[in-house]
């Protein structure tokens, strides 16, 4: 009867020890799985962030660090992003002098350095927000650059039905950490860059330590990317 209730107990310690990480996520608590925070960490960190800068002026090859919207991909005639958010934060890896947003040959806004300090940090979006489909250029002169020399990426906005199911999620995750996190493992998984770099950086209430050391890290990659050489 003594070896059949250790036996028991064993049994029991290993169903729970089984069930417990989600347990813990149910309820909503800082210990996160390390398997997620990993591949979250890992998909987000081969994530192009650099824009070639050029101009009238650049001698050797320079470029800047743009965090999002994201990632930077090669198109015709440049870099691009595919924009899901149509009020996409603009956030800077790099500090710059100048900074634009241009329809063709029309500049619809732009930012002046101060005298005193560069622009950097996150921008909200300046101008209405983008319909589906609507192209744009973001236009980036990085601190300590001439006059002609500029950063270019197209601005993409992406179909209706995929802004609609980016805000639904975005708007499902606002107030949940836990969930914000399982959207982006989900979008790592997709192998879907674009929906990750928006969701990392989508308004969240309360602020969360988990998803803030991911911001951070995505920041601190853009420091070994200095504009000029």
């Amino acid at each position: 009867m003594r070896h059949q209730r250790s036996w028991t107990l064993q049994l029991l310690t290993l169903l729970f020890a089984a069930n417990a990480p989600a347990v813990v996520w149910a309820q909503g608590t800082a210990v996160l799985p390390r398997s997620l925070m990993g591949r979250i960490r890992t998909f987000l960190g081969v994530q192009p962030r650099l824009v070639s800068v050029g101009g009238t002026r650049s001698g050797a090859a320079k470029s800047l660090c743009l965090l999002a919207p994201g990632p930077i991909e090669p198109s015709l005639g440049g870099a691009a992003v595919r924009v899901l958010d149509p009020q996409p934060a603009l956030v800077l890896g790099t500090f710059l002098n100048e900074i634009e947003i241009r329809r063709g040959e029309t500049v619809l806004w732009s930012r002046l350095a101060s005298s005193k300090a560069p622009i950097s940090g996150s921008i909200p979006w300046p101008l209405a927000p983008l319909a589906a489909g609507e192209r744009l250029e973001l236009a980036m002169r990085p601190k300590g650059a001439a006059g002609g020399d500029w950063g270019v990426v197209k601005l993409e906005a992406a179909s209706a039905e995929a802004q609609q199911r980016y805000a639904k999620d975005a708007q499902a995750s606002a107030r949940s950490a836990e969930l914000r996190l399982q959207q982006l493992d989900q979008a790592a998984g997709a192998g879907d860059g674009a929906l990750a770099q928006a969701l990392l950086w989508a308004a969240l209430t309360p602020s969360n330590s988990a998803l803030a050391a991911l911001q951070r890290e995505q920041r601190a990659s853009c420091q070994f990317t200095p504009a000029t050489p």
